[in-house]
C-alpha cells in the first residue's frame, strides 16, 4: 500500500476524475479532484497536494497555465501532465515549466501508478534533503556566518560573551575573511540591537574626508562645507560603529578616535564645541598593528583601546571543510536573488574548489559561485562553468603560493598541500569514499590517509554513493 499522500487530480472530465480517485485511494492515497484550473488552485491553497495530476487541454485555464501558477505559489508541489493531444513539443514545454513526467491518454493502468510511485519517491526525498539542509544550517550556521570548523566555533562562543558587553572588540583576518559579518553578528546579538549599524570604510576615503565622515564638520569648515554636518559617529548613537581597516586611519585622526574611546567625546570639523558619543566601536583589519605600532605608524594607546576582545578569522584555506557548506549556502542565496533553480555542484567542480589556495577567502568563494549561478544553464555547476585559472589549478596554487610569501619553502608546502587534497579526493572519489580501499590503492598506510583527511578537512563521507 502507498502512503496516506495527497494527489489532487485535475481534469474537466467528471468521469476519469472518479475512475482515478477510486483507483489511487485504492492504493492508500487520498485524493481530491478539480474539474479547472480555477479549482485547482483555491484546492492548492487549502492544502498543498504532493502531487498533481492534472490534464493538458482544458476549457478556460489549460494545464500549462495552470503549472506555471503552481510553480509561481508551491515550487515544491510536484506536478504530472496528462493529455490525448501529446506532442514532442508540448512535452518539452511541459517538462521546461517544471513538469515531473508527461503521461498520454489513453494510459496504462500500471504504468501511470508506477510513474506516480516514481514522481512521490522523487517528492519524498526532495523533502528529506531540504529537511536535512535546513537541520545542517540550524548546526552550523551562526548569524548568517557558515562553518563547520572548530575554530570558528570558538570564535561564535568569544561573540556571544562579548555581545552581552559594551566592550570595544578588534576583528583581525585576511581580506574577504567576513569581518564585516562578525561586527554584525556582534550588534544583533547585543543590547543595542535596535539601534543603528554604521560600517565605515577608514581605507577608502583621504584623511580629511575620514574626519569629516567619521565626526562631522559645521557650516563653513572648509571649502564647500555649506551646512552643518551629521559625521556617522553621531548617527550610530546609541548603536555599534564598525570601523573597518582601521590599520588605514592617519595618525592625527588616531588621537581623536582614542579620545572617543576614553571620554566619549568629540568635535566636528571646523568646531569649538566638544559633543559627547554613546557609540560602541567594533575595529577591523588585515594588518599587522603590531608591527604598524613599532614602525610609529599606529598609535599603540589606541591599539590597547581597541585590542580589549580580540578576533582572528582564520583564512578558507586553513578550513576547506567548510567549502561544501558555503557553496551550498551561497547557491540557495543566490538561486533566491537571481530566480534561478541550480540544484548544486558537480563533484569534479567541487574537487577543483577543495584544492584552490582562495587568496580572496570566503568573498572570492561567494563571487565564484554567484557568477556560476547566474551563468548556469543546467542543475549543477560543471568545471567549465568556473574561471579559467581555476581549471588550471596547479597554475593557481603556484600563484596563491607565490602571492603569499617569499619564502621557498612556504611556497612549495602551499603547492603540496594543494596536490595531496586534489589527489586525496580524486581517489576517495574513485573508492566511493572507501579509506581502507583507497589506502590499498594509492599505497599509503590508512592511519597516515586519515591524519592527512583530518588536517585538510576532508570528509570520506561525501564521496560515498
Amino acid at each position: 500500500m502507498a502512503s496516506n499522500e495527497l494527489i489532487l487530480v485535475v481534469d474537466d472530465e467528471k468521469d476519469l476524475c472518479t475512475f482515478l480517485e477510486r483507483l489511487l485511494a485504492g492504493k492508500g492515497y487520498r485524493v481530491t479532484a478539480a474539474h479547472s484550473g480555477e479549482e485547482a488552485l483555491a484546492k492548492i491553497a487549502g492544502e498543498p497536494p504532493a502531487l498533481v495530476l492534472m490534464d493538458l487541454k482544458m476549457p478556460g485555464m489549460d494545464g500549462l497555465e495552470l503549472l506555471e501558477k503552481i510553480r509561481e505559489s508551491h515550487p515544491r508541489v510536484t506536478a504530472m501532465m496528462m493529455t490525448a493531444y501529446g506532442t514532442v513539443e508540448t512535452a518539452v514545454k511541459a517538462v521546461k515549466l517544471g513538469a515531473y513526467d508527461y503521461i498520454n491518454k489513453p494510459f496504462d493502468i500500471d504504468k501511470i501508478l508506477i510513474a506516480i510511485g516514481k514522481a512521490l519517491e522523487k517528492k519524498r526525498l526532495e523533502d528529506e534533503n531540504i529537511a536535512l539542509r535546513q537541520e545542517l544550517k540550524k548546526q552550523y550556521s551562526f548569524e548568517d556566518i557558515v562553518s563547520q570548523d572548530s575554530k570558528m566555533h570558538d570564535m561564535f562562543e568569544v561573540i556571544r560573551k562579548v555581545a552581552a558587553t559594551k566592550s570595544t572588540v578588534l576583528i583581525r583576518g585576511e581580506t574577504g575573511t567576513g569581518k564585516e559579518l562578525v561586527a554584525r553578528a556582534i550588534h544583533s546579538l547585543s543590547p543595542l540591537v535596535k539601534k543603528p549599524f554604521v560600517p565605515v570604510d577608514c581605507g577608502a576615503l583621504t584623511e580629511s574626508l575620514l574626519e569629516s565622515e567619521l565626526f562631522g564638520h559645521v557650516r563653513g569648515a572648509f571649502t564647500g562645507a555649506v551646512a552643518d554636518k551629521q559625521g556617522l559617529l553621531e548617527t550610530a548613537s546609541g548603536g555599534t560603529a564598525f570601523l573597518d581597516e582601521i590599520g588605514q586611519v592617519p595618525v592625527g585622526i588616531q588621537a581623536k578616535l582614542l579620545r572617543v574611546l576614553q571620554d566619549g567625546e568629540y568635535k566636528r570639523v571646523g568646531d569649538a564645541k566638544s559633543r559627547q558619543g554613546d557609540v560602541r566601536l567594533i575595529a577591523a583589519t588585515n594588518e599587522d598593528l603590531e608591527q604598524a605600532v613599532q614602525k610609529g605608524t599606529f598609535r599603540e594607546d589606541l591599539f590597547y583601546r581597541l585590542n580589549v576582545v580580540p578576533l582572528w578569522i582564520p583564512p578558507l584555506r586553513e578550513r576547506s571543510g567548510d567549502i561544501p557548506l558555503l557553496v551550498e549556502h551561497f547557491i540557495a542565496k543566490y538561486n533566491s536573488l537571481e530566480g534561478k533553480s541550480v540544484e548544486g555542484m558537480a563533484d569534479d567542480t567541487l574537487n577543483i574548489l577543495m584544492g584552490h589556495g582562495w587568496p580572496g577567502n570566503v568573498r572570492e568563494l561567494e563571487n565564484l559561485v554567484h557568477r556560476a549561478v547566474v551563468m548556469e544553464a543546467g542543475p549543477l555547476i560543471q568545471p567549465t562553468d568556473l574561471p579559467m585559472h581555476m581549471r588550471s589549478p596547479e597554475t593557481a596554487e603556484l600563484r596563491d603560493a607565490v602571492a603569499r610569501t617569499t619564502d621557498f619553502r612556504e611556497a612549495r608546502a602551499h603547492v603540496v598541500e594543494g596536490f595531496e587534497k586534489r589527489f586525496l579526493t580524486e581517489a576517495l572519489r574513485r573508492n566511493n569514499g572507501n579509506v581502507s580501499r583507497t589506502a590499498e590503492e594509492i599505497g599509503l598506510d590508512r592511519r597516515n590517509i586519515q591524519r592527512k583527511l583530518k588536517d585538510y578537512g576532508i570528509s570520506p563521507a561525501r564521496f560515498r554513493h
